[in-house]
């Protein structure tokens, strides 16, 4: 899906987006519209406003288009196809997707029932997440001989590439003939036109235990793939994990330290579901990695504290070093 499909939700703000540089439009991956607020475009660590003449600016000024709550409300509805019902289960988990392959994120006041989310209402944000295909952006990882077989976890910060280094990865393995299964649970992998690999199915809004049993159990992968694994998904990790099937999946870890901080990435780890991890570098430089790591050095040598206390003769390594060893 490239800008300007994904715009085109975006009521009044759509034609005005359509005109702004293509060089900008090229390095945006949110836009953010609030209510009296101005419609923000992020671009790696810059915030570029959006004018009325679809120039971008670095400061808010006069000129720039304020959102009304009656922009938020009409948006919204279009995001759902005028049916906020059908989507209840995506807004109770903090998103909506327009028509099945553009996710965009949520705002509001929560409403609670016996302690849990029941819904969201009044919704007072919205941040929209431009997908996007980088057809080769794997070939760093490959080259550096990352064991896909074995398992490999993608860890970084949030807008650090991690969805778009998924999707090239399901290419690069199902364009080779072997069986993948990607789990898309939020509507994000298998946007409009990305191409996933020939040999790769897709499940799209299965949550992960159910997704990880229906896969297994009926498309006998040799692959699965998935996104952004939570505190909630350890039990399906773990049933994945001894059933045969190799798992390439993405967590938020920004660097060594939180990623050892996470309970959930620990257990991860000591499982052996994932033998590789590949950390990112962060939003400026999306799909990049900074370092590729073995879990098992982590475990054994780290003592849970930093990467700083692996010992010298296993210390991790950058992907360029990787490439040349």
């Amino acid at each position: 899906m490239d800008f300007e499909k994904a715009v085109q939700y975006l009521g009044r703000f759509a034609p005005v987006l359509k005109k702004i540089p293509q060089e900008t439009k090229n390095r945006v991956f949110d836009i953010r519209i609030s209510v009296g607020k101005p419609v923000m475009l992020c671009c790696g660590d810059r915030v570029h406003f959006l004018r009325r003449d679809g120039s971008v600016t670095d400061y808010f000024s006069p000129g720039n288009m304020l959102v009304t709550r009656e922009d938020v409300e009409e948006i919204f509805v279009r995001l759902c196809g005028y049916s906020v019902y059908s989507h209840s289960d995506e807004i109770r988990s903090g998103f909506v997707s327009a028509d099945r392959c553009l996710r965009v994120g949520i705002g509001g006041t929560a409403v609670l029932e016996k302690g849990c989310v029941k819904t969201v209402r009044d919704i007072t944000s919205l941040s929209v997440r431009i997908p996007r295909e980088i057809r080769g952006c794997s070939d760093g990882i490959v080259q550096a001989g990352v064991n896909f077989r074995r398992g490999v976890l993608i860890a970084g910060a949030p807008s650090s590439g991690k969805t778009t280094l998924l999707r090239d990865i399901a290419r690069y393995i199902g364009t080779a003939g072997h069986r993948v299964v990607v789990l898309d649970e939020r509507f994000e992998l298998h946007s409009d036109g990305f191409d996933l690999g020939a040999c790769t199915d897709i499940l799209q809004g299965y949550p992960k235990q159910d997704g990880f049993s229906h896969a297994i159990r009926c498309l006998s992968p040799e692959y699965v793939i998935c996104d952004e694994l939570g505190e909630n998904d350890i039990q399906a990790i773990r049933a994945a994990a001894f059933s045969g099937v190799s798992l390439i999946a993405s967590v938020h870890a920004g660097s060594v330290n939180e990623l050892l901080s996470r309970p959930l990435c620990r257990e991860m780890l000591a499982l052996g579901a994932f033998e590789t991890i590949v950390l990112l570098r962060g939003k400026n430089e999306p799909t990049q990695a900074e370092q590729i790591l073995q879990a098992g050095d982590l475990l054994e040598n780290s003592g849970g504290d930093s990467a700083r206390d692996l010992r010298p003769d296993r210390r991790v390594i950058g992907i360029h070093a990787a490439q040349n060893a």
